[in-house]
């Protein structure tokens, strides 16, 4: 049977929840993306503004701004980054079931957490 679909907008791919086994992974891909995206323009425009102080014999204020268009850059994409992650996350996690433990077994753990307990002074 066809089901029809509505495409999503030009450019952009359809939000899908993410399964709990993946964001590890999406952690992980986020962190290595940051890393980049901080590194490239702090990089890019820090070396070109050293050069047009060189350049223009203006110290440190051609670094200074490269610097902090570096900052400026690397804010509004790690933010637009952030935004896509979090449109991907499930917008209800699965609650966990409260479990009750008998009198007994709790008291049992209890006197075997004692027994491994490190001696106080």
């Amino acid at each position: 049977m066809f089901t029809p679909t509505t495409p999503s907008a030009p450019g952009q791919h359809p939000v899908k929840d993410v399964d709990p086994r993946e964001s590890t992974v999406l952690g992980f891909a986020f962190a290595w993306d940051l890393g980049y995206t901080i590194a490239i323009p702090a990089v890019v425009f820090g070396l070109g503004g050293g050069y047009l102080d060189r350049h223009f014999n203006s110290s440190p204020a051609f670094l200074l701004l490269g610097l902090f268009i570096a900052f400026v850059t690397s804010f509004i994409v790690v933010a637009r980054k952030v935004k896509a992650i979090l449109a991907r996350m499930p917008k209800t996690l699965p609650k966990k079931k409260k479990q009750s433990i008998p009198v007994d077994v709790a008291l049992e753990q209890s006197a075997l957490h004692d027994l491994f307990r490190p001696p106080s002074e």
